[in-house]
């Protein structure tokens, strides 16, 4: 298919031939970044919280979608809700980090107060305000939730979250992961571009290279593993290795386990295993600066409790590989923009090449849509 031709700082944003990488300004120019932020981020579903922290009346979690700040609020009536972190009054953050506001969240500047539902509850001197003030409760945002997963979208016209997730739903529900306790947390600032980490993600080429206990539990390069491409995501079912298949099926599990490492566009990497779920959410700062928050949940039986302490761990040292790695990729990209564009191999790293054409095709969206605005204006 042939698309207008587009740019962002240089880098074209047509799709690449088969194969072909990203060139690397496009992991380096703060321009490209500030239109992901635009146009990928805000424009798609993004994980931003976990319901274990969202179980009682007035609990909240902040977050972010790209660089918008958002809020997650269980209201007294049940009902989870997400809205934009902006008090209505001057803009103020209302929310910072994780806790329980109680009946209501107050704005810290001018204490204007909102109910768990986002209606406006109180006005300190309403009398300033004569009517203005009416209706300003807070602006909600698009939420839905997957296992113990909670995902937020900014963008009205996005596919339903069913639709943009894929199998990922169907995946969590067969495991009972919406039923399984949070294990461990990590969270890891690293100095590189978000999509050097995300692709690290989809990449079983580099596996067997850098890996010691991941790779002792998946079967070895060529062992069928299965590559799914999807509209807004991927995933790959990768064979468990012998041993560890052996003491799946000894403990009453399938008798072919895989691992099914996943992507969702933009920037979360889920993993399912025969016995836990895990994510890698890679939240974008700078062109050169991210922030990965690694999180695992389990059933929480005796042996999951048992393994928990190896498995955390393994998930320390499995993380701290792919930073090593991926940082090298980084500091080599004022190298790599005077070479031609890198490869892709065709199976193990085909879901890179996928998630790339994703973004581009976000990008050009995007664009395309501000051209035509203005055309109209």
């Amino acid at each position: 298919m042939s698309h207008p031709v587009m740019s962002v700082d240089g880098v074209d944003l047509r799709d690449r031939p088969e194969g072909e990488a990203l060139p690397a300004g496009a992991f380096r120019s703060a321009t490209f970044f500030e239109a992901e932020l635009e146009h990928v981020f805000e424009k798609s579903w993004v994980h931003v919280a976990d319901l274990p922290e969202l179980a009682s009346p007035g609990a909240f979690v902040a977050s972010r979608i790209g660089r918008v700040p958002v809020v997650l609020l269980r209201g007294h009536d049940g009902a989870l809700r997400g809205f934009l972190n902006a008090c209505r009054h001057r803009g103020a953050m209302l929310a910072e980090g994780t806790g329980n506001c109680g009946q209501t969240l107050k704005c810290p500047y001018h204490a204007w107060s909102y109910r768990t539902d986002g209606a406006l509850a109180g006005v300190p001197h309403r009398e300033e305000f004569d009517c203005r003030a009416d209706g300003r409760g807070l602006a909600p945002i698009r939420v839905a939730t997957a296992g113990p997963l909670v995902f937020g979208c900014l963008d009205p016209a996005a596919p339903a979250f069913t639709e943009w997730a894929g199998q990922l739903c169907e995946a969590l529900t067969e495991v009972a992961a919406a039923e399984m306790k949070p294990a461990f947390r990590f969270a890891y600032d690293v100095p590189v571009n978000w999509k050097l980490y995300v692709e690290n993600g989809q990449d079983g080429y580099h596996v067997q290279f850098v890996h010691d206990v991941l790779a002792d539990l998946v079967a070895p390069v060529g062992s069928g593993a299965e590559n799914v491409l999807e509209a807004h995501s991927s995933y790959t079912l990768a064979p468990v290795s012998a041993q560890l298949a052996q003491m799946v099926v000894a403990g009453g599990g399938p008798a072919d386990p895989c691992i099914r490492f996943g992507h969702v566009l933009p920037n979360l990497i889920p993993v399912i295993t025969p016995g836990d779920f895990s994510y890698l959410r890679i939240d974008p700062l700078a062109p050169d600066r991210m922030r990965l928050v690694a999180r695992s949940f389990d059933p929480d039986d005796a042996p999951a409790r048992a393994l928990r302490g190896f498995r955390e761990q393994s998930f320390d040292r499995t993380n701290r590989q792919d930073i090593a790695v991926v940082t090298r990729v980084q500091e080599g990209l004022p190298a790599s923009e005077r070479l031609p564009p890198g490869l892709h191999g065709r199976q193990l790293e085909v879901r890179i090449g996928h998630f790339e054409r994703m973004v581009l095709a976000a990008l050009r969206r995007g664009i395309g849509e501000l051209v035509e605005l203005r055309r109209a204006g």
